[in-house]
């Protein structure tokens, strides 16, 4: 028992960091407890929708330094097996959903971010509204394209308006999705004009700032910021 809760050893073990420590071998359970720093919280960001019928997630399996794998992506990507119960909660972020009428859509994002965009797209896709532009970028098509055959099917059944595409880890130049989004400013400037809003997913270091130093350059600080204020700017990065 500690502050108020009683749990079997195991379960307080489970859910926290081990110290590192070896006088932690000597000690007493209430000892250890005592001790222990709770897990924190991990969020993923749900690439479903409710007619998949199944929730799916998009996790990248993080290493350390050391080689050792991440405590959330570790345990999900190698160490769960089917049939396991996992503790979660499903938490809602209602300034990521999709737009309610049939504007335009832009969606700029890299790696697991993908997720988050793949929801919206059916979302969009399955209300009938095809006005979408995919900018997706990762290291290698052979083995980053996430979700490849559903993305190029809704391409080719023009559910998707636009495709581009950026693998930084192919080719003599590194290529960004921010770089793509560069090469298509034109565009950029004719889908903002027709309403077209904005989402970005993805990560927080690189990629956005890169995306958002983009829209300013081609779009002007000013309209960024109307942008971002009538809610036609949104951002889910981490």
């Amino acid at each position: 028992e500690h502050q108020d809760r009683q749990a079997p050893l195991r379960e307080w073990l489970a859910g926290s960091h081990w110290p590192e420590s070896n006088d932690a071998v000597q000690a007493k359970p209430a000892q250890l407890v005592a001790t222990l720093q709770a897990l924190p919280h991990r969020e993923y960001s749900i690439a479903s929708v409710p007619s998949d019928g199944t929730v799916h997630l998009l996790v990248r399996r993080m290493r350390r330094e050391d080689g050792s794998l991440g405590i959330g992506s570790g345990w999900l990507t190698q160490y769960a097996q089917l049939g396991d119960e996992i503790a979660l909660r499903i938490r809602a972020n209602p300034g990521f959903h999709a737009p309610a009428d049939d504007r335009p859509l832009v969606l700029i994002g890299n790696g697991t971010g993908l997720a988050g965009l793949r929801a919206l797209l059916k979302t969009r896709i399955e209300a009938g509204r095809h006005r979408n532009w995919l900018l997706f970028g990762e290291r290698e098509s052979t083995h980053d394209f996430y979700h490849r055959d559903e993305i190029l099917r809704w391409q080719q059944q023009a559910a998707i308006e636009r495709l581009d595409l950026a693998w930084s880890r192919e080719g003599v130049t590194r290529m960004y999705v921010q770089d793509r989004l560069r090469e298509s400013a034109e565009l950029l400037c004719q889908w903002v004009e027709q309403g077209a809003a904005i989402y970005v997913c993805g990560s927080l270091a690189g990629m956005a700032p890169g995306v958002d130093a983009v829209l300013r350059e081609t779009l002007g600080e000013t309209m960024v910021e109307q942008l971002r204020e009538a809610g036609r700017y949104r951002r889910d990065v981490y």
